[in-house]
């Protein structure tokens, strides 16, 4: 797994050759709840705050991901 480039199964993306990759496929598992959560409470001051949130969220999954797999 590198960088979480590989493609998820099942995938449900099919306007790319490959479809949606690991990681594509982690933020839009987490995207709705992490947008629920930024409307519900004050816990990011902005969008840029929680997008950056998310995507740490998701590249340390893939690397808690990676250790597992040594």
């Amino acid at each position: 797994m590198k960088k979480g480039q590989h493609s998820a199964y099942p995938c449900p993306r099919l306007d790319t050759p490959r479809g949606m990759t690991y990681r594509q496929h982690l933020v839009s598992q987490i995207a709705p709840v992490v947008a629920a959560q930024f409307f519900e409470s004050n816990a990011w001051d902005d969008y840029d705050d929680m997008a950056g949130s998310l995507m740490m969220m998701v590249d340390c999954i893939i690397e808690a991901e990676k250790e597992t797999v040594k």
